[in-house]
């Protein structure tokens, strides 16, 4: 944290950053409906595609659906399979949330995920469960949201990161970029945006966010 200097902007990721994830339960999900263990075959490069077209919109959720069924070869209904998928997000805890306000009175936040229809539904709705209804959307917490499927674009591409400096006149040198995948933070840093790697080991609780 030392290094980072001049921000007055921060993007924050929101999977394994403000809400936890558990990737491992929406595996076990899966399996538990196609009636055999897919790790291997859910972890398959080639089988990513259905995954990355449904992460920017290029396919509906009806089609996503069919997709997994098809892929995994089992049948199921339309909640069922939006259970199973949706599983991985766990919570949002409250501290981090009261943090990322506290950042927003100091600083131009914004929010930045790789994301898809059924997830950013059950992501909102998990944040109504922590934070009440009173407190807004997820998205009303950060000046903008940029959700993956709706912007037909994905990081780490270098122009979803662009999309963002230009659309709100932003900075990149005095722009930081919070994300818990680290091959993501490579598109950021080609266009000049500052990076930290999130972790369980850091947090963002643990940034000093509020003295940058």
């Amino acid at each position: 944290m030392d290094s980072l200097v001049d921000i007055d902007s921060i993007i924050f990721d929101l999977g394994g950053v403000i809400v936890n994830l558990d990737y491992a339960l929406t595996i076990q999900a899966l399996s538990q409906l196609a009636g055999y263990d897919i790790t291997q075959q859910y972890s398959q490069q080639s089988q990513a595609d259905i995954f990355s077209k449904f992460e920017v919109g290029s396919i509906t959720a009806a089609e996503f659906r069919q997709g997994l069924m098809r892929l995994f070869k089992f049948e199921a209904d339309d909640g069922a399979i939006d259970r199973a998928w949706s599983a991985l997000i766990l919570d949002f805890p409250p501290e981090r949330v009261e943090l990322v306000r506290q950042v927003a009175q100091r600083k131009r936040i914004f929010l930045l995920s790789n994301i898809n229809e059924l997830h950013l539904a059950t992501s909102d709705r998990k944040f109504a469960e922590a934070m009440g209804t009173h407190s807004g959307t997820l998205a009303d917490q950060f000046e903008r949201a940029y959700y993956s499927h709706l912007v037909c674009d994905r990081k780490p591409n270098p122009s979803i990161f662009q999309r963002v400096i230009d659309e709100n006149n932003l900075t990149p040198a005095k722009t930081l970029f919070l994300d818990d995948t680290a091959h993501n933070l490579v598109g950021a840093k080609q266009i000049g945006l500052q990076t930290v790697h999130i972790t369980q080991k850091c947090p963002i609780e643990q940034l000093n966010l509020l003295n940058l």
